[in-house]
């Protein structure tokens, strides 16, 4: 009947601990703090304005420059009014640009805009990876702090059952006040998570733009999803998708037709010059007709200009040569990452977990049975903590691997799975929630 009785102390804390936690806040999810965040975040409205203005200059650069007009009186006598003019010219003028020109600066300010774009599709890219990063790391930690309330319940129940037990003149006194020890231990050891929780809400508060201390619930379960692609495939995705590489393309056009517009400078301009002539008096009145063309005689700076640009034009194609590596680099690095968390997460699932519950459960039921010290069970709880923390741990380190291979890419896991012809996929369009989806000219 004694041995009933500490087991039933044994379970009561087991239960204590185990007791769910009352939240007023509705559960924000992943989905939604993703789509806050893209479309409430200062700094990426503050980039869409940039794409805006470099937008804007693209269809400015499309046009001539404006027409000048005029009027000139001709020979005012001195002293007299200005209707005393021997004749008084109207006069309208249009510079008329070589052709191909205009064409030229229009494509130069189109990839400098798309290149806006890039950088605004990139930034979002890792706000996102942040964004992931951040919810999964806090619901890895409220998750290490319910396990502290599990495994608290647990040791009050074995300070209760050696309390029973020094009762009973069984036991020593040292069993409980190492129980209690340790439960403050335990207790620290929870304030420090919470003061991380804290800062994690915070985080997420400031990259959705909300106020940093305004409540966060999460659900209270939260799965990483899969993601079962080869290394080859993410490298070719991220070749064709990161920004960064089709930011370095962009520049490319752009710097080649810098080029086609440094040779056109050897090509004059045209400008053209209409004047009606009013002639006061009886003499009839007339017109002027005038077409001008500017020499391009200074052939050196012409020459050094054509340099200059063909020299942005090789160093553009190397940087995309530089991006390409990186880009590869990076997601093989990431890859290596994610798989390596991945292995963990199932070690510590899979074994570490099950074996350290075991444990506890073994050493506990022995103690009961007066088989084993208190010492033991307390290590035995001590493992199974130790366990969990490091499951949380794995479960944390993957979600970020998985947000930086996102990130790495330049697609979502959803997007990539799309783009292969996933079906049941649902793709979330990243460019279109932030504005940097491409406008055809």
């Amino acid at each position: 009947m004694h041995r009933m009785r500490l087991f039933a102390m044994l379970l009561a804390g087991l239960a204590m601990g185990a007791a769910p936690r009352d939240g007023a806040a509705e559960a924000l999810s992943l989905d939604a703090a993703v789509l806050t965040a893209l479309e409430q975040n200062p700094e990426l409205k503050a980039m869409q304005q940039d794409a805006a203005a470099a937008k804007a200059q693209s269809k400015q650069s499309r046009f001539w420059d404006d027409p000048m007009v005029g009027v000139r009186f001709y020979q005012v006598p001195l002293g007299k009014n200005l209707d005393k003019a021997m004749d008084i010219d109207y006069i309208v003028a249009q510079k008329f640009p070589f052709p191909g020109k205009v064409k030229a600066a229009s494509e130069i300010a189109y990839h400098n805009y798309l290149h806006h774009l890039e950088l605004l599709s990139g930034r979002g890219r890792e706000l996102l990876r942040e964004l992931k990063e951040t919810y999964y790391r806090l619901h890895a930690v409220q998750q290490r702090i319910a396990v502290t309330r599990q495994i608290e319940g647990r040791l009050r129940g074995m300070v209760q059952a050696a309390q029973a037990r020094l009762a009973a003149n069984q036991t020593p006194a040292v069993d409980a006040v190492q129980g209690q020890t340790e439960i403050a231990k335990l207790l620290g050891e929870r304030e420090v998570m919470r003061q991380e929780a804290k800062t994690l809400e915070a985080k997420l508060n400031q990259l959705m733009a909300r106020p940093v201390d305004a409540e966060v619930r999460l659900p209270p379960k939260l799965e990483i999803p899969s993601w079962n692609a080869d290394l080859a495939a993410l490298q070719e995705a991220a070749v064709r998708f990161h920004p960064n590489m089709r930011s370095a393309r962009h520049r490319i056009e752009e710097k080649n037709w810098a080029v086609k517009a440094a040779k056109r400078e050897y090509y004059p301009d045209f400008n053209a010059q209409l004047e009606y002539v009013q002639r006061p008096g009886a003499v009839e009145d007339a017109f002027t007709g005038e077409l001008m063309i500017n020499l391009p005689l200074i052939v050196g700076k012409k020459r050094q200009g054509v340099k200059q640009a063909e020299a942005e034009y090789a160093g553009a194609t190397y940087s995309e040569q530089a991006a390409r590596n990186q880009v590869a680099f990076r997601v093989q690095e990431v890859f290596q990452k994610w798989q390596s968390a991945e292995r963990l997460m199932r070690i510590n699932r899979g074994t570490l977990l099950p074996q350290a519950r075991q444990a506890l459960e073994i050493s506990a039921n022995a103690y009961v049975a007066g088989k084993a010290y208190f010492l033991d069970v307390l290590n035995a709880a001590r493992g199974l903590l130790d366990a969990q923390m490091e499951y949380w741990k794995a479960y944390e380190n993957l979600a970020t691997a998985m947000a930086e291979l996102e990130e790495a890419v330049g697609q979502t896991r959803e997007e990539f799975l799309a783009a292969k012809g996933e079906a049941n996929v649902k793709s979330f369009d990243v460019e279109k929630t932030i504005g940097a989806e491409v406008e055809r000219k």
